[in-house]
């Protein structure tokens, strides 16, 4: 059975992207992300592993303990407001990556974008690029 410490949650999926007998239940509402663990006689243990923030342990099958719950609100791109990620998962990522790393040669803090308007900032600004070496290159 899985033991769950809130506090270290991400909220990321990685527990529920690898459970083979899908006891870890997902679900998304737009402005929230709730991770469900059902109670599981398996040990296989895959989840306690691959837990980034090593937020689960492995611990005896017991009918009397409730089934953990952990509820995140998702932060809002800075672009576009769509919710993408949790806040414990964006500062996650913000205490291992340098400062100075965090923001694009243009200042875009790119951690609090989500992937959507990252991908097509930076298509754009590859065009944009093309674009001028070609007009450069043209008598």
């Amino acid at each position: 059975m899985i033991k769950v410490d809130a506090s270290l949650c991400l909220g990321c999926h990685s527990c529920s992207n690898v459970c083979p007998s899908q006891n870890i239940v997902r679900t998304e509402t737009g402005v929230t992300r709730s991770i469900h663990w059902k109670r599981c006689k398996e040990e296989c243990d895959l989840c306690v592993e691959l837990c980034p923030a090593k937020a689960l342990t492995l611990v005896p099958f017991d009918e009397s303990v409730p089934e953990p719950e952990v509820c995140f609100y998702l932060v809002a791109c800075k672009i576009c407001g769509s919710r993408y990620a949790t806040e414990p998962m964006l500062k996650r990522i913000e205490s291992v990556i340098p400062a100075n790393l965090q923001k694009d040669s243009e200042g875009l803090d790119w951690i609090r974008v989500c992937p959507v308007c990252r991908r097509t900032i930076e298509a754009e600004r590859a065009t944009r690029q093309m674009v001028l070496g070609r007009s450069r290159k043209s008598p």
